[in-house]
C-alpha cells in the first residue's frame, strides 16, 4: 500500500517541489466564499462566480466520481533574470513572471509522470486520474486545495504562501482513488503586515483575502472592456498579469531564485510593444505559442489594449508613430479608444495631429470621445 512517504518520494523524482495532501470533499467554504464575492459584485460576469460552476469547481468529485484523495502540488517560478527587456527607442510590455514561461503545463507533466509512477506501484486495483488546475481557468479551486493541503496558507492579496517558496509558486492537482490521510493546515496569517494592501496600484484589496476583480490589474489584464480611466496611469507598463502584491510580501523576501526550469512556451519578461501592435493575430498566436499569453481565451485585442495603455506609460516619443498607426487603423473601438488615450498621454505635436485627424474621420463615438478628452475638448 503506498503511504504518503512513497508520494514525496516519487514527487521529488520527477521535480516536483512542495506536495500534500487533502480530503476529494466539498469545499463548502470555499464555495461560499467565492458566491458571496459574486453577489457582491467583485467576480465581474463570465470570470467565475457564476453559480452553476461553483458546485463542481469546489468538489473534486466532478472530475472523478470516485476520487477519495487530491494530491496537491507547487511548483517555484522564481528566477534571477532581467525583468525588463527595453531598450532606447523600443519599450517593452512587462510580462508577470509567472507567465515568462509555462509553468503549469511544465507542471502538468511532472504530475502526469507522478500519476504513472503512483498507478505502477498501487497496481491495477487503484485508479489515478489527473487534473491541474490553471487559476479560475481550470477545472477545480486550487487555492482551497492547496490550503487545505497544507501546502500554504492565504496571504492578505489572496494568494497561497508557501514555506520555503513563498508565494511565487503554480498549483496542480493530481485527483486520486487513493486513499491518503489529509495533512494539517497551516495555521500562520500576515498579522498587522499590509504591505501588499498599501501597494497595489489599483487598490483592489477590499478586506484580507478579498480581491475587487473588477479593478486587479492582474484579472484586467483578459478583460475584454475598456480599462477605467482612473486605472490607466496606475496601469504602468503592464502587458500580461501584476504581481506587485507579491514583490511587496516581507514573506517573499528571503525566497532564493532558483535555476530556470523549463523552456517550453518560454516568452521572456517582456515584449516589444510597437511590433507586437503590428501584428496580425495569427503572428501573435504562432510566435508566442505554447504560453498562456498566446492560449485561445486569451483575447488578442485585450493585449493590443494593454500594449497601448503601457506604450502611453512609457513616456516614450518613439511610440507616438506606432499609436497613431493603430488609431487610424482598422482595429477594434476598444484598441483605438486606447491608443487615443495613449497619444493623448504622451502629447506632442504628431499625438495631437492623430487625435485632431481621429476626431474628425472616426466612425466610432467612444473612439471620437477619447480623442476629444485630450484634445481639451471633451
Amino acid at each position: 500500500m503506498l503511504a504518503k512517504e512513497d508520494v514525496r518520494r516519487f514527487a521529488s523524482e520527477v521535480g516536483i517541489d512542495l506536495v500534500g495532501f487533502a480530503r476529494a470533499c466539498p469545499m463548502e467554504e470555499a464555495r461560499r466564499r467565492l458566491a458571496d464575492c459574486a453577489s457582491a459584485g467583485l467576480i465581474p460576469a463570465g470570470t467565475g462566480g457564476e453559480p452553476e460552476r461553483l458546485p463542481g469547481f469546489c468538489d473534486p468529485r466532478s472530475v472523478l466520481p470516485t476520487a477519495r484523495s487530491v494530491v496537491c502540488a507547487a511548483q517555484c517560478y522564481l528566477t534571477a533574470e532581467p525583468e525588463d527587456l527595453s531598450k532606447p527607442g523600443e519599450p517593452h510590455g512587462l510580462i508577470a513572471r509567472y507567465t515568462w514561461r509555462n509553468h503549469y503545463r511544465d507542471l502538468k507533466e511532472r504530475l502526469s509522470r507522478l500519476a504513472g509512477l503512483l498507478a505502477k506501484s498501487a497496481g491495477p486495483a487503484a485508479g489515478t486520474e489527473l487534473r491541474s488546475a490553471c487559476h479560475s481557468n481550470g477545472p477545480l479551486a486550487e487555492k482551497p486545495l492547496a490550503v487545505e493541503a497544507g501546502l500554504g496558507s492565504y496571504g492578505k492579496h489572496g494568494i497561497v504562501i508557501t514555506k520555503g517558496h513563498g508565494s511565487w509558486v503554480v498549483l496542480g492537482e493530481l485527483v486520486t482513488e487513493l486513499d491518503f490521510e489529509p495533512d494539517r493546515e497551516l495555521k500562520e496569517d500576515c498579522g498587522s503586515c499590509a504591505a501588499c494592501v498599501d501597494a497595489c496600484p489599483s487598490k483592489a484589496i477590499v478586506s484580507p483575502g478579498v480581491i475587487d476583480r473588477s479593478r486587479c490589474l492582474q484579472h484586467l489584464t483578459n478583460s475584454p472592456s475598456p480599462i477605467p480611466p482612473d486605472l490607466r496611469p496606475a496601469w504602468g507598463r503592464r502587458l500580461y498579469g501584476c504581481t506587485t502584491c507579491q514583490e511587496v510580501c516581507p514573506k517573499n523576501a528571503a525566497v532564493k531564485p532558483a535555476a530556470k526550469r523549463t523552456s517550453r512556451g518560454e516568452v521572456g519578461p517582456s515584449l516589444p510593444l510597437m511590433a507586437l501592435l503590428r501584428m496580425t493575430e495569427s503572428e501573435y498566436r504562432g510566435r508566442y505559442a505554447g504560453n498562456q499569453i498566446a492560449a485561445g481565451w486569451v483575447r488578442f485585442e485585450s493585449i493590443l489594449r494593454n500594449a497601448c495603455l503601457a506604450l502611453g506609460n512609457s513616456g516614450d516619443p518613439a511610440a507616438v508613430a506606432a499609436l497613431a498607426e493603430t488609431l487610424s487603423s482598422e482595429r477594434s473601438p476598444l484598441v483605438r479608444g486606447h491608443a487615443a488615450w495613449a497619444l493623448g498621454r504622451l502629447g506632442g505635436r504628431k499625438a495631437r495631429t492623430a487625435l485632431e485627424r481621429c476626431l474628425a474621420s472616426d466612425p466610432d463615438k467612444g473612439v471620437k470621445k477619447e480623442s476629444a478628452a485630450y484634445l481639451g475638448l471633451g
